[in-house]
Order: C-alpha cells, then structure tokens, then sequence
C-alpha cells in the first residue's frame, strides 16, 4: 500500500513542476528567437547605412550639389536600397550629415527600424508587454568622401 501512494506522490510533484518549468522554458525560447531576430535586423540596418554612404559619397564626388538636398538624396541613393520587412521607405533614413569642411571629408547615415511604422512587422512580435512602440533598432555609418 505505501508503494502506491509514493507512485501517486511523484506523478503530482512531476506535474507541479512542469508547471513552473514549461512555460520558463518557453520564455527562454521566445526569447532567444527574439534576440536572434534583433541581431539580424541591426545587422541589415548596418548593412544599409554602409551602402547608403558608399553610394552618398560617390554621388557627391559626381555632384556636390547633392549635399543638403534631400529630393537627389533620395531618388540617386536612399530610393533604391529595400530589404524585405526592414527597410522599407526612404523615410527610415535620417538627414545625412555632411561633413565637406573636416579633415578628412564625411558623410554620416543613420537608419531606423520602427516597428509597425512603414509597412514594417511589429517587433518583438507577439508583444505581450506591449514594448514595441517604445522599441527602434538604428545604424549609422560613416564614409569618407570622394
């Protein structure tokens, strides 16, 4: 008779503590994909603000006038750099801030990734606390001018 009723007591604290243990495991997973997920978005944001500025800075040394015109910014460079659920209007993209007066000469460009903004998923998503208003992912790139 005591066998059974050791047999009962450990089917109980098995189920009590996968109780505790399931859902912290799920927590940890949901947040290793999230964080795995935050790498690759500041990894492609780095990405583009490199090219941006490459491409910035050739255009000037072609044009000088393109410094602090945002109409040619946009339509030789910051138009034509997409990446799928990241970067998706030339908006995301700050001023460049052109440094022609320095030594060396330099343009900076900052991009940001706002979820739910710009046709972009919201990030973390799910968002049980409700932080991705407050959450943006930015890159800013140097690059030396032409």
């Amino acid at each position: 008779m005591k066998r059974k009723n050791q047999h009962g007591v450990a089917i109980t604290e098995a189920a009590a503590a996968l109780t505790i243990l399931l859902p912290l495991i799920f927590v940890i997973i949901f947040a290793a994909l999230e964080a795995g997920y935050a790498y690759t978005l500041k990894s492609s944001l780095s990405e583009a603000a490199r090219q941006a500025a490459r491409d910035l800075a050739i255009a000037y040394g072609q044009n000088p006038t393109i410094a602090g015109d945002r109409t040619q910014e946009n339509s030789l460079v910051f138009d034509s750099i997409r990446i799928r659920n990241v970067l998706n209007d030339s908006s995301q993209f700050d001023d460049p801030v052109w440094n022609t007066s320095g030594d060396p000469t330099t343009v900076q460009v900052t991009v940001r990734y706002l979820g739910g903004q710009f046709g972009l998923p919201t990030f973390p998503n799910p968002d049980p606390l409700h932080l991705g208003s407050h959450f943006q992912v930015t890159a800013t790139s140097t690059y030396r001018l032409e």
